[in-house]
């Protein structure tokens, strides 16, 4: 079974611990990639009581006792576990993602999050944060995971969006307008269990007659939500297309902005001054256009307006220093949840970051986007999640796909020989 350390006095959720592997403790041997230290040839890393107690070199791995597992992963290389910092796990990919979600009971609903989250988790990917659930569903899933009744991804979930009444994905939110309904939506979505909120600040690619670009908030309603989230110590996500909106939401007090496919100077400005994460989620847009036949003629002219200007966008931040963190956008159309990988490659491909900066967008930069600074690395007290590749993302950032370990707080998920 698994546990939860109690809340920290601030409010924030406690960390993940598995009473399962109280007295477990395993050793592996190889070439370790830490991301938060530089690499080591000949490493080891210790997982004990589901954290992780030693990151070195193997010559000097502590004593252990007899019942220790040691397993030595050859060619293998051993890294944190992979974060997605933008799923949607109510939907699977499907052509039809609103219709997907429309109607659902929220039993059926939290039953197809749980299933994403070991989707994911089989795929190296140990956290999630889900932007945008009807019926709670994707916190729910969370909380069984956390309370140890189910195996999966952590969650880190905003509940339903925030959109504006006619809004974009208003099937994955709450419909809200003016300063009070914005705060009290905040609320409503802290009380049910939400780790951050998120703030719909433009119109998007899946729904019809929302212009992409469009801003349908003004700066202070998206004030008066953030403002609930950030004094509860929470996150901020704001899905921004467009450059107005995402400036508007920057300056309200969003963490993350979400896709940021038309961001011009002021909006990475305000980005660099305020400290937030952009978050790239490519694989999104190049699945419908890889698959627009089967997708609604709009949506795909509109991602077609969209997808080149996302890379000039997200290579424009990139340059300027923002922080860039790898997302799947999973749930939307042919884009099943495990994916996260893909992008870390997309954004070596397309927008030209380092293998080592987009290993660091898949794991410690997205672990930024869910407040956890427990996460993302292996360091001596960080979470055990650790996954063994078959190659060295370093070497090529494509070996994140071909992941043959994970070890999800101590305990195998897939063989540890696998």
């Amino acid at each position: 079974m698994w546990f939860i350390v109690p809340p920290a006095p601030h409010g924030r959720p406690g960390r993940l611990r598995s009473a399962a592997v109280t007295d477990t403790v395993l050793l592996l041997r190889g070439t370790v990639v830490p991301v938060a230290s530089p690499p080591i040839a000949d490493g080891a890393v210790v997982v004990a009581d589901g954290l992780v107690s030693y990151v070195g070199p193997a010559s000097r791995a502590p004593r252990l006792s007899p019942d220790t597992t040691e397993v030595d992963v050859g060619g293998g290389t051993i890294i944190p576990g992979l974060i997605d910092a933008h799923v949607h796990l109510v939907a699977d990919g499907s052509p039809d993602f609103p219709g997907e979600v429309a109607g659902a009971s929220p039993q059926h609903l939290a039953l197809k999050a749980y299933a994403n989250t070991a989707r994911a988790l089989r795929h190296g990917i140990v956290a999630v944060r889900d932007l945008g659930a009807p019926e709670h569903a994707a916190i729910a899933a969370g909380r069984e995971i956390a309370d140890g009744r189910l195996m999966g991804a952590e969650v880190a979930a905003a509940g339903r969006a925030i959109t504006a009444p006619g809004g974009h994905i208003s099937y994955l939110g709450v419909e809200a307008r003016g300063e009070e309904q914005m705060a009290e939506a905040a609320r409503q979505e802290l009380r049910h269990g939400a780790a951050g909120i998120k703030l719909v600040a433009t119109g998007g690619v899946l729904t019809p007659g929302v212009a992409p670009d469009g801003a349908p908030f003004d700066e202070s309603e998206l004030a008066a939500a953030a403002a609930v989230a950030r004094a509860a110590g929470r996150w901020v996500a704001a899905h921004a297309i467009g450059s107005e909106g995402a400036k508007r939401a920057l300056r309200a007090g969003a963490t993350t902005i979400e896709h940021g496919s038309f961001l011009d100077r002021e909006a990475i400005d305000l980005m660099a001054s305020t400290g937030a994460v952009l978050v790239s989620t490519r694989i999104a847009q190049l699945r419908i256009l890889q698959n627009k036949e089967h997708i609604e003629d709009s949506a795909v002219r509109r991602a077609e307006e969209v997808y080149a200007a996302n890379i000039e966008s997200v290579r424009d931040a990139a340059r300027a220093g923002i922080p860039v963190a790898a997302a799947s956008d999973a749930g939307t159309p042919f884009n099943p949840h495990g994916s996260v990988a893909e992008e870390g490659a997309l954004l070596v491909d397309d927008i030209g970051l380092s293998n080592e900066t987009a290993l660091q967008a898949v794991t410690s930069t997205a672990a930024r986007c869910l407040h956890r600074p427990d996460l993302g690395h292996l360091s001596p007290g960080a979470m055990g999640h650790v996954v063994v590749t078959t190659g060295n993302p370093l070497d090529d950032i494509r070996a994140l796909a071909h992941v043959r370990t994970v070890i999800a707080a101590g305990r195998p998920v897939r063989p540890l020989l696998g």
